[in-house]
């Protein structure tokens, strides 16, 4: 290939050829920063789909899933069932993996794991969040005496719409196929979503990213959110 060299001023000069690859860069990184992939898409596992997969990293922010419902879901029950006591808002933990819910009697508080308000269906929800409250209930009603799934916790379940066990059948074996794994491009500010945690990315600028670190995001109704 010939190339051909133009003088410009300042006494600089540039390839020709060089120049306009990175014209032509520089347009379709442009416009793949204006395209955004639908977190919920069928595209998103697509065999048609790029390696790398990015979109707008300022369209909306990318937070915890949030708990509204649930407040509400608990509110309703103890005014229901025991309206002497209230308790704060659910923490939403990203570190409860194996346990999806909980409640501290010290605090009176209740948390439920992300994972299940991001992935859990409405059933799997509302079981985990009245298994808790019933928690809750029997504390205010009983203190620290009865066991933690004894006779009174079994009768507050019944009065509650609770199934009076042990644990939540909550099956969770497609959970980890939705998880995707998210960094951001210092240079343009694209964000990268990969299904795996990577040492190395190439980001559509065309920059190596050497990430430090990779949220943990999955699909929700259209939006993603962290987990």
């Amino acid at each position: 290939m010939v190339l051909v060299i133009l003088s410009v001023a300042e006494g600089f000069v540039i390839s020709f050829s060089v120049r306009k690859a990175f014209s032509r860069m520089a347009s379709q990184a442009a416009e793949l920063a204006q395209v955004t992939l639908a977190p919920g898409s069928a595209r998103l596992d697509s065999d048609d789909v790029t390696r790398q997969l990015s979109f707008d990293l300022e369209q909306k922010p990318i937070g915890k899933p949030t708990a509204e419902q649930v407040d509400v879901l608990i509110r309703s029950t103890l005014e229901a069932h025991e309206s002497g006591l209230e308790l704060p808002p659910v923490r939403v933990s990203g570190r409860m993996r194996r346990t999806l819910g909980s409640y501290m009697p010290s605090k009176k508080k209740i948390a439920i794991s992300s994972r299940l308000l991001a992935m859990g269906s409405e059933d799997d929800i509302r079981g985990v969040v009245l298994h808790e409250v019933a928690h809750a209930i029997v504390h205010a009603r009983f203190g620290d005496k009865p066991s933690a799934h004894g006779r009174e916790f079994r009768t507050v379940c019944g009065e509650i719409g609770a199934k009076p066990r042990r644990y939540v059948d909550v099956t969770t074996e497609e959970w980890q196929s939705q998880v995707r794994y998210l960094s951001k491009c210092g240079h343009c500010k694209v964000l990268i979503v990969r299904k795996r945690r990577m040492r190395s990315v190439r980001c559509v600028c065309g920059l190596k990213l050497y990430p430090p670190s990779w949220r943990v995001v999955v699909p929700v109704e259209g939006d993603w959110v962290m987990l």
